[in-house]
């Protein structure tokens, strides 16, 4: 029994898996020579190589579209805070030029890939 097997466990994870899955995991753990599910869960986790993928952004091109909608929004924000109430109207066009953020960033991202 190595060291960290004898560590007092305080933190418990509960994991769920659809039963499809689970004659696939079953059969992992049969083949990894492992008894104690536990550790062999850990072991999966700890031993398994993270791979972390950067997508290259640059919203230089976007620039005139988001100050577009950031000037909007801007507007809509002084009278809001100048006569201290909106309206319902305002506050959908509002939501519309956050998602128009949104779309335009997810769009900027996928090409970027």
């Amino acid at each position: 029994m190595s060291e960290a097997d004898e560590m007092p466990r305080s933190i418990i994870k509960t994991v769920s898996f659809p039963a499809e899955q689970w004659p696939a995991i079953e059969r992992r753990f049969q083949l990894s020579g492992e008894t104690n599910f536990s550790r062999f869960v850990r072991s999966a986790i700890l031993d398994t190589e993270i791979r972390v993928r950067q997508i290259a952004f640059d919203p230089a091109p976007l620039g005139a579209e988001l100050a577009r909608i950031g000037n909007n929004i801007n507007q809509i924000a002084r009278l809001v805070n100048t006569e201290s109430v909106t309206t319902l109207e305002e506050m959908k066009a509002t939501r519309a030029l956050v998602r128009e953020i949104q779309v335009l960033i997810e769009r900027a991202a996928k090409e970027a890939e």
